[in-house]
């Protein structure tokens, strides 16, 4: 019986701080909450708001399929102290980090743009 009970806890820990894991922040695999993508409804950010996170940096990575040689790429490249992936229908905080990366994907994983928050 404790075996059973202790497993539960570390599995509801696991899961529980799966949804902040990737990088220092966020998930790439959290569970649809809204329609459409964050590319569609978020203004395209200045040259100056894409430095703090090194954003500005990653240009050349967009349409490439984000797998961990690519992750790893990114985190070298821009420095930022934080990162999430963010899919169409990714649930996401809405405080804004600037250091923080959000790496905008598709639905297949192909990377579609970067920007800060």
């Amino acid at each position: 019986m404790k075996h059973a009970l202790l497993a539960a806890l570390v599995t509801t820990t696991f899961l529980g701080l799966n949804g902040c894991a990737w990088f220092g922040g966020g998930s790439e695999d959290a569970p649809a909450a809204q329609n459409g993508s964050d590319a569609e409804t978020v203004s395209r950010p200045s040259g100056e708001a894409l430095k703090a996170c090194g954003a500005d940096r990653l240009k050349a990575l967009t349409g490439a399929t984000l797998d961990q040689n690519v992750r790893q790429h990114i985190v070298d490249q821009s420095q930022a102290q934080q990162f999430r992936v963010l899919a169409p229908d990714t649930i996401k905080t809405m405080d804004y980090r600037e250091d923080r990366l959000n790496i905008n994907v598709n639905d297949q994983g192909v990377i579609q743009s970067f920007s800060c928050g």
